[in-house]
């Protein structure tokens, strides 16, 4: 009996290791859906999703890979959809940045592939089942809900962005400090470029899905709440792009200025560097000229030092008076 209640819990224990080396969950959220998430997902987790909920190999790939852009597409054939969204991670290395969430509907299942970095798109997902549940459109309504929610995050990182350009110009004008600023520019602008190519990406989305719907072999129509729940995400990720485009121009051209600034300043310590090494080389010249062993005028005698100090002066008031008449001071 000892023997048998033993095995009986090795049994046990080895199942719930099992369970526990999926990255595999699943969400009682809807009674129409199995919603999972498979998270930062293994080789194991893609053969337990193409077993046990038929996900394709192509479609895995698509989850995978980070730099997928965004967009949406529907198959006929499995009656399912395709949705890859760019989210923010609100973590400052620019490659983990921008993170991109694909997910996977059918009639059975709606699965969310995320990472580490993106993983708090879940609480999106189980706060719109919580909220609605018994629409004729639910997964339209779900892709539109989630464009809303993921472009006010942008709009977050957009006033993190904000603050990070007026204290670069702030601290633009403290000389010390301006190799760090151009620097900090720098960074700036390519977390800009990413921001604003996914935004690009998500503003499109909505767009597809009506082409979708305007196929001639489709169905299916788009409910008038649905349509207003696709419009109201459409402005929301128009509005994250517009402002975008807006501090990307910003960014530009406030780098432009600093080149230009940076370049006067760099050519005005060549002109004053010219304009003494020219002042310098007369003295230079004079002197070389009564250092030398042979005969010359004003050589000789107590006051020579002053003849050459003399000389000096008089050819440095005359380069001096050519350099301002040709406006070179």
């Amino acid at each position: 009996m000892t023997k048998f209640i033993f095995k009986v819990m090795m049994a046990l224990k080895t199942k719930k290791e099992m369970d526990m080396s999926f990255m595999i969950k699943e969400y009682s959220l809807s009674d129409q859906f199995t919603i999972i998430n498979a998270n930062d997902i293994t080789a194991a987790d893609q053969k337990k999703l193409i077993t046990d909920y038929q996900i394709t190999h192509e479609t895995i790939n698509y989850a995978l890979d980070n730099l997928e852009r965004p967009r949406i597409t529907f198959n006929e054939l499995t009656q399912s959809y395709l949705m890859v969204i760019a989210i923010p991670s609100f973590h400052d290395e620019l490659e983990n940045m921008i993170q991109s969430v694909t997910l996977v509907a059918n009639k059975q299942h709606i699965i969310c592939f995320t990472t580490h970095y993106s993983q708090h798109v879940m609480k999106y997902i189980s706060r719109f089942f919580n909220q609605n549940n018994n629409s004729q459109n639910i997964i339209l309504e779900l892709f539109a809900y989630l464009i809303q929610e993921i472009s006010k995050e942008f709009l977050d990182v957009l006033k993190v962005f904000y603050d990070q350009q007026e204290k670069i110009e702030v601290e633009f004008h403290k000389r010390s400090r301006r190799a760090t600023t151009i620097t900090t520019l720098a960074e700036l602008q390519s977390k800009i470029t990413f921001g604003l190519t996914s935004a690009s990406g998500n503003d499109d989305l909505i767009d597809q899905v009506k082409n979708i719907f305007r196929l001639p072999n489709q169905s299916r129509k788009i409910n008038h709440h649905t349509r207003k729940q696709l419009e109201a995400a459409q402005i929301e990720a128009n509005q994250v792009l517009k402002n975008f485009q807006l501090l990307n121009e910003i960014v530009q051209q406030l780098s432009g200025t600093y080149n230009n600034i940076l370049n006067n300043e760099t050519n005005d310590v060549m002109r004053y560097l010219t304009v003494y090494s020219l002042i310098l080389t007369i003295p230079t010249i004079v002197v070389g000229f009564y250092g030398m062993n042979m005969h010359l005028p004003l050589a000789h005698g107590s006051w020579a030092w002053l003849y050459a100090l003399i000389i000096t002066i008089v050819l440095t008031i005359i380069l001096i008076i050519d350099m301002i008449r040709r406006h070179f001071l």
